[in-house]
């Protein structure tokens, strides 16, 4: 096999193995549908340090971010990715081994989760990247990274239904499972092969001029903000990131109030993330064939969805009392908001992608993720704000966050898709991928 047929084969087998492995690797399966009850019910914590939790892992990233980035700059993806999967088991060891009421050793821990989550967010994708483009299948990215992520929705759904029944059985089953499955991916990682060794067999052997030099540098993180491109796409995210963030943790709280009151088993807990589940990852499968017809339209349709169903919840919560047909309405509505989650996550990449002339995407999605991270720290606050002013009453709490972050999404899409069409018209159809490679 000559060179040329080894790299074909090990890059076309990463593109094929990616959306398994990502589907182990995006998140800590069998633990977030169970973790504020294992917190609560099994480690002794409150309800506000459960919660906490949730902002420390927040600030950690947005900390951790850049530097991590930099560390492991010269570290190839697949490699970085298994340091990921590590820092996630430390954190699952913690979980179990931890004495009851540590609040400060769960903090720690969860700074391992953040760590991880960097990585992933970082590196996980430069796999698929540089995967494709060493065997110029740039225009393949959405398909096989949706498949991926909806891979990993199916994955996580199946989990949320037995993750409850584990719990009932022990509550340290299913985060014992979770590391299981982590021991699981270190091993499949194995067949993926480091898509920068066949990239540097590309790079001409002959000594470089100064200018040379300079223009293969990477570009630094003040460069890339230079863009105006990327600033609103990275301000869209955070607000639009956040938003969706806090839409899920008030039916979370909602459903986690009915079980800790007894009105609702902790199994049909289980059950209804598993659909919300479903439904992220059926959208992640079709979100192409969404963007194929309505192009940059898709995300007008995103944030005007998503505005309709909080002022629907939001009216909900208000006037219907608690019943069987209030639970049934508000998950309609949330399965609505679901739909867009995956897709907008996805289109983003790709815009990103394509559409940026920046020589580094991994320092770009660092900073994406510290945008993201930062809207669901700082939305998650305001929207806590919220919740203390009207008594913890979900509805006044819907339609007041829903009027104040209004203008500053519409605002930052306006300004993303002027941007995108005036700057890169001629761009604007590779967003629109063919998919005529079958994996």
């Amino acid at each position: 096999m000559t060179n040329e047929e080894r790299k074909q084969y090990y890059m076309n087998r990463n593109i094929r193995l990616y959306p398994f492995y990502l589907a182990l690797t995006w998140d800590v399966i069998f633990v977030w549908t169970i973790s504020t009850l294992y917190y609560t019910q099994f480690k002794g914590l409150t309800f506000p340090q459960a919660i906490m939790l949730d902002s420390v892992q927040t600030i950690s990233a947005c900390i951790m971010c850049i530097p991590v980035t930099k560390w492991f700059t010269k570290v190839s993806s697949v490699t970085a990715s298994r340091f990921g999967t590590l820092g996630y088991m430390i954190w699952l060891l913690i979980l179990i081994f931890s004495p009851k009421g540590n609040f400060l050793l769960f903090a720690f821990g969860t700074i391992f989760l953040a760590f991880g989550y960097i990585i992933f967010s970082v590196k996980n994708i430069a796999i698929l990247n540089n995967s494709l483009h060493v065997v110029d299948r740039d225009k393949d990215y959405q398909r096989v990274y949706g498949k991926g992520v909806n891979y990993y929705y199916v994955l996580e759904a199946l989990s949320a239904i037995a993750s409850t029944y584990l719990f009932s059985v022990h509550p340290t089953l299913p985060i014992a499972l979770a590391f299981c499955v982590l021991v699981f991916s270190q091993g499949f990682s194995l067949f993926l092969k480091n898509p920068e060794k066949y990239q540097a067999q590309n790079v001409d052997l002959k000594p470089l001029t100064y200018k040379e030099k300079q223009a293969r540098k990477p570009d630094g993180f003040l460069k890339i903000l230079s863009s105006s491109f990327i600033v609103t796409l990275l301000l869209y995210a955070f607000f639009f990131r956040g938003a969706l963030s806090v839409d899920t943790t008030q039916f979370r709280l909602y459903l986690q109030q009915l079980t800790e009151s007894g009105k609702m088993p902790i199994w049909l807990f289980g059950y209804i993330f598993a659909l919300m589940r479903i439904i992220m990852g059926l959208s992640s499968k079709y979100q192409f064939k969404f963007n194929l017809k309505f192009g940059l339209r898709s995300l007008i349709i995103f944030v005007v969805t998503f505005f309709v169903s909080i002022v629907t919840s939001g009216l909900i919560y208000l006037f219907m009392p608690n019943s069987v047909f209030k639970i049934v309405l508000l998950l309609l509505v949330m399965l609505v908001t679901c739909c867009l989650r995956s897709p907008n996550s996805i289109f983003l990449n790709n815009y990103m992608q394509v559409c940026t002339q920046t020589k580094n995407h991994e320092r770009l999605y660092a900073l994406r993720t510290i945008a993201e991270y930062s809207g669901i720290a700082i939305i998650n606050l305001f929207y806590a704000q919220l919740l203390n002013i009207f008594n913890d009453n979900f509805g006044w709490a819907n339609l007041i966050y829903a009027g104040v972050l209004l203008i500053p999404i519409v605002t930052m899409l306006i300004f993303f898709i002027k941007v995108l069409i005036k700057k890169f018209a001629s761009k604007y159809t590779i967003i629109k991928p063919e998919y005529t490679i079958d994996d």
